[in-house]
């Protein structure tokens, strides 16, 4: 069981989560998250100094989260191109996903803050990291297309980064989203 602290730090960050994904990261204010986590600013500042402190954590843990799926998802004895559609159905599922609206308030927080730009690189570079070990994985069974690995993974990390800004901008529906997702697939595959 979570202590006190832990509890109210954890409600913060996910009242936090829902105004960024509901306003955007710059219009985002401790008040509102004073408000929002029905807090006084001292009990909020206790925990965190800055929306900017709650994005970073917010980032932080979905690359946790995003490093412990990946690492799953080697293990499993199936063949690479399997473990590129489970990469790709877990992509959608989050674009199409009401947190997927958190990435518009992710490229915000990237654009404004020094921070943000150092928090997105980390991960950019995060994501190219495991989507390597994919890649190689499926260059060597010879399914995936040759080529430098880190530049491929580069390349699918930069398509699927700019899909979860685009997708809930221009409010796709799933099923264009599974046709540039199965472009990207093609363009991967042999």
């Amino acid at each position: 069981m979570l202590a006190k602290s832990d509890r109210t730090k954890a409600r913060i960050l996910e009242k936090a989560k829902e105004l960024f994904i509901a306003k955007g990261y710059s219009d985002v204010t401790m008040k509102d998250v004073c408000d929002a986590a029905e807090l006084s600013r001292g009990g909020l500042y206790r925990h965190f100094s800055s929306t900017a402190d709650m994005m970073t954590l917010l980032m932080d843990m979905e690359q946790e989260t995003a490093d412990k799926m990946a690492a799953q998802n080697m293990k499993l004895a199936i063949g690479a191109e399997q473990k590129l559609d489970d990469f790709l159905r877990r992509h959608l599922e989050f674009m199409l996903s009401d947190t997927g609206h958190l990435e518009l308030a992710i490229q915000q927080f990237a654009q404004t803050d020094e921070r943000g730009r150092e928090q997105n690189k980390k991960r950019v570079d995060h994501a190219v990291k495991r989507t390597v070990r994919l890649v190689e994985s499926g260059q060597r069974e010879g399914v995936f297309v040759e080529g430098d690995p880190v530049t491929l993974a580069r390349m699918i990390i930069i398509t699927i980064g700019g899909l979860r800004t685009q997708v809930p901008l221009l409010s796709w529906d799933s099923e264009t989203v599974k046709k540039e997702l199965e472009t990207l697939r093609r363009l991967i595959l042999k």
